[in-house]
């Protein structure tokens, strides 16, 4: 494998040498073979990629190739973003989804909102989000293939990480890795274990998290992927920086440092020597740290000042467009002299006829205006009202999680100390410490699962599905022996949001349904399924238990809270004894357009 690539280098170093001298001869098949170079080598060497492509732009339009004009749009931007040349990369992304529309090539329309989206996450969040959801709502739409849909799904995730919003980022951070994996999709499998890997580490955890990052480092050497090398080699640098092995963590940044450098990733360089420098300072190396971090400095400068060159060309361009519209305005205007006498009389008459048709509308316009500024008012008094219920539901959900969750915490490191320091002497005592401290968990658990439903005005589907995702896979990992299976075909329905409190309601029931089928039926096989149909949504959670033991009173109460959240959500909970296991069943209808309360 390395050595085809060390040819394929070669090849396309010649190629990219003799592109400025022979584009006026390119055909349309020496075209396509430009812009669909390998996206890790594309970005290997940004400056003689720009020269490629942009010599494979002159040539696509002398032959007014459509294809080529807009795939060669499309690798600008992606170059351009990789030098930090913002401006220019918004620029030729715009020009790229203009002429993919054009073409109805929709798979890289949704490909190019979503990378323009995913671009803007440090910049402005809330545009980057609405251009992510409508590459995501495009390329659904359009049913695009894997390849295309795998890497939006993996960036929506981190957009969802930089929110906190874990579970989601997980969600789409494994559904874009089932994709990669179903196509052996060697270039983006490494990008979704890096995201998965660095998110437990973010979560402390590290052994789970550095499994992640081997696996995609190993394979990025294999297909000697230079910046994706460049990525990963920063990873290790951070891993060992959180578990505070800051020698190692300093030898990983140094090389990432050198592969960034080497390949011109711009915003790569400048992550590192910001995180040398923070390795440095952690070990009271201060002149080492203030260095690092003045080349920091130099390095972010620098791609700042390349936007504001870019900036001041087209102020300048603007400058050169107003002078030449003020010679036109001075020619009219000499025009104008000529034909003064007409221009005036038609003028006059023109305001007489406009000064009648004013004062006849004169009375009707201030009323309408009167009913708009009432209309505006009494929307910006509701927005306000939202704004303060939503600050007030973050603050009672940040002090439900910084004062009962680290008193709950304390509860349970004090039992184990107390379970330590019996050592098994009274085994009814250290049975009873166990069973506060299982519960004390669990009430952490059900603490965190209302915290995520009042951080939220509404629940969408989406939601509901990653929450579910979530706890099942935690399922799993804590629990051997026992198949979950959980299945949805709800994620493209144009379904209203939840409100939060109905959300809670039907994840309660599932995550006690499920319990219940763990603790008392005694599962080796449980099933969770949503069925979206026509006039309804369908929830059931199936096992292959023992069935439904009406005696044992915990079994019981679990049953009456589930009816009681179901009845809150106007639905039936309907339990069947199946020939082996059991059935729970309840039905929601749809929320009608702008029926959220």
């Amino acid at each position: 494998m390395a050595v085809k690539l060390s040819k394929l280098h070669f090849c396309l170093f010649l190629l990219f040498s003799l592109f400025e001298t022979i584009a006026q001869n390119y055909t349309k098949e020496q075209i396509d073979s430009i812009n669909q170079v390998p996206y890790h080598l594309k970005i290997e060497n940004t400056f003689k990629s720009e020269k490629a492509f942009l010599s494979g732009l002159s040539a696509a339009k002398a032959l007014n190739y459509k294809t080529g004009i807009a795939d060669s749009y499309g690798n600008l931007a992606t170059i351009y973003f990789y030098q930090g040349k913002y401006e220019l990369s918004q620029r030729y992304n715009n020009l790229a989804i203009k002429e993919y529309s054009a073409l109805e090539r929709f798979d890289q329309v949704a490909s190019l909102y979503a990378g323009y989206g995913y671009h803007l996450k440090r910049r402005d969040f809330s545009e980057a989000l609405k251009y992510m959801q409508k590459g995501i709502k495009l390329a659904e739409k359009h049913k695009v293939s894997e390849t295309v849909l795998s890497p939006i799904y993996d960036n929506y995730g981190v957009l969802k990480e930089m929110n906190k919003e874990y579970d989601s980022a997980y969600y789409f951070y494994r559904k874009s890795l089932k994709l990669k994996e179903k196509v052996s999709d060697s270039v983006g499998i490494p990008y979704s274990l890096n995201k998965i890997g660095m998110l437990q580490l973010l979560e402390g955890k590290f052994t789970i998290a550095k499994e992640n990052l081997d696996r995609a480092y190993a394979i990025r050497l294999k297909i000697n992927d230079k910046i994706g090398i460049a990525e990963n080699l920063n990873f290790y640098g951070c891993y060992y920086y959180e578990i505070n092995d800051f020698k190692k963590s300093n030898e990983y940044f140094i090389k990432a440092l050198e592969f960034s450098k080497r390949y011109n990733y711009g915003y790569l360089t400048q992550e590192n020597l910001k995180r040398m420098a923070e390795v440095y300072e952690v070990q009271n190396k201060y002149k080492e740290a203030l260095a690092y971090f003045k080349k920091h400095i130099v390095c972010r400068d620098s791609i700042s000042d390349e936007t504001i060159r870019i900036r001041q060309a087209e102020m300048h361009t603007k400058f050169d467009t107003e002078e030449k519209e003020k010679q036109i305005l001075l020619q009219r205007a000499e025009l104008a002299e000529k034909n003064a006498t007409l221009i005036i009389a038609f003028g006059l008459l023109l305001i007489s006829v406009l000064i009648g048709y004013f004062v006849y509308n004169k009375q009707k316009l201030q009323t309408l205006q009167l009913i708009k500024e009432r209309e505006l008012q009494d929307a910006l008094l509701k927005i306000e009202t939202q704004n303060r219920l939503q600050e007030q539901r973050l603050q009672i959900s940040r002090d439900l999680h910084d004062n009962i969750g680290s008193q709950l915490t304390f509860i349970i490191s004090s039992i184990d100390n107390l379970k330590f320091a019996f050592n098994n002497q009274n085994p009814i005592v250290d049975e009873k410490l166990s069973n506060i401290s299982a519960f004390t968990k669990e009430t952490i658990i059900e603490l965190r699962d209302t915290i995520w439903a009042m951080n939220k005005e509404a629940i969408t589907i989406e939601d509901l599905e990653s929450r579910i995702s979530n706890f099942i896979e935690n399922a799993k990992t804590s629990l051997s022996g026992i198949q979950f299976e959980f299945k949805s075909n709800c994620s493209d329905k144009q379904l209203q949001p939840f409100t939060s409190k109905d959300g809670m309601n039907m994840y309660r029931i599932i995550q006690e349904a499920v319990n219940n089928a763990i603790k008392h039926a005694e599962a080796s096989r449980i099933q969770v399924e949503i069925n979206c149909l026509k006039d309804e949504i369908q929830f059931q959670i199936s096992d292959n238990g023992k069935g439904i033991d009406h005696n044992q009173n915990s079994f019981g109460n679990g049953l009456t809270t589930m009816r009681k959240r179901a009845n809150e959500l106007d639905s039936n909970l309907q339990i069947q004894e199946l020939e082996k296991g059991t059935s729970v069943t309840f039905k929601i209808k749809p929320r009608k357009s702008g029926n959220l309360n």
